[in-house]
C-alpha cells in the first residue's frame, strides 16, 4: 500500500503559516534512515535563560614594590605577600584557596629633561625594579569576601584589582541541566506548535545537539568596594554581588509523519 503525504494536503494558507514558522525557529528535512527509507523531519531551536545566585568568589590582590635593585624589590615584596597570606589564613582561607595569577619583574624609568649645547632633550633614568604580585583568593563563603578584602590591604597590599563573582564545577554542572532542560522543552513546545491542526503528528526526535551555554561571571572593581568602605565604615568591607544570568541553546530535530 503506498503510504499517503499527508504535506501535500495541507491547504495554502497552512504551508504560509508553516513557512513563516520555519524560516523564523526551525527548518524542514528530509533524511535517509539506516534501512535507506527516507523520512520527512522538522528542525527546532530552543533557548532558555535562568537567573543564579554565584556561589564562588574570586578576589585578586595585588602586591607592589620598587626598590634600587630587582632582588630587594623582590625579598620586599615576598615579605609583603606572606603577611597577607598569613592574614588570610588567619580567616580560614587554605593554601590550596591562594594562588599567584601574576607575577613580573620590570626595570622602571622616568625621563628628566636635559640641556646639552641649547638644545633640549630627554634623559632616560632608572628608579629601580618594580615587582607585581597579584595573588588570586577563592572562597565559597561569600560573606567573606569583605573580610578578605581589609585584611589584604591592612597587611599592606597595594591594591585589589578585581572580585569575581561566579559558579564552582559542580554548582556549574548543575545549572548547566536545568538550563539544557528548559531550552529542549523550549525546542519541543515550538515544534509540536509547527505540526498542530496541519494534518501531521510529530515522531520521536532522531537527532539532539547542544548548541551553546553561557552565563558571564559577575566583576566588581575595587575603587566600587574602596567607595562603599568610606562611606560606610565596618569592621569589614561589604560587597553584594548581582545575580548571574545563565544562557543555554540547543537544536532538536523530530521525525514527522
Amino acid at each position: 500500500m503506498k503510504k499517503t503525504n499527508y504535506l501535500t494536503a495541507i491547504p495554502a494558507i497552512g504551508l504560509v503559516v508553516v513557512a513563516l514558522f520555519l524560516a523564523i525557529n526551525s527548518k524542514s528535512n528530509v533524511i535517509v534512515d539506516q534501512n535507506g527509507l527516507q523520512r520527512e523531519t522538522v528542525s527546532v531551536s530552543g533557548t532558555s535563560t535562568l537567573t543564579v545566585d554565584p556561589n564562588k568568589a574570586e578576589v585578586y590582590v595585588r602586591i607592589v614594590t620598587l626598590e634600587k635593585t630587582a632582588q630587594e624589590a623582590k625579598n620586599r615584596n615576598s615579605e609583603i605577600s606572606k603577611k597577607v597570606t598569613d592574614a588570610l589564613k588567619k580567616l580560614g582561607v587554605k593554601d590550596k584557596e591562594i594562588e599567584t595569577s601574576q607575577f613580573n619583574i620590570y626595570p622602571k624609568y622616568d625621563y628628566e629633561e636635559v640641556i646639552d649645547i641649547n638644545v633640549r632633550k630627554s634623559k632616560q633614568v632608572l628608579l629601580g625594579y618594580e615587582v607585581i604580585h597579584v595573588l588570586k583568593v577563592t572562597t565559597q563563603d561569600l560573606e567573606k569576601v569583605g573580610k578578605i578584602i581589609d585584611a589584604s590591604v591592612d597587611s599592606d597590599a597595594n591594591d585589589i584589582d578585581r572580585i569575581s563573582f561566579g559558579l564552582t564545577k559542580e554548582k556549574g554542572k548543575e545549572v548547566k541541566q536545568q538550563a539544557m532542560i528548559l531550552a529542549s522543552n523550549d525546542a519541543k513546545e515550538k515544534a509540536v506548535a509547527l505540526v498542530t491542526n496541519l494534518g501531521v503528528s510529530l515522531g520521536k526526535p532522531v537527532s539532539i545537539s547542544e548548541s551553546s551555554f553561557y552565563y558571564m561571571p559577575f566583576d566588581v572593581a575595587y575603587k566600587v568596594a574602596a567607595m562603599a568602605r568610606e562611606e560606610a565604615p565596618a569592621p569589614s568591607t561589604v560587597v553584594s554581588p548581582q545575580k548571574l544570568d545563565v544562557s543555554a541553546s540547543v537544536q532538536l530535530v523530530y521525525e514527522i509523519r
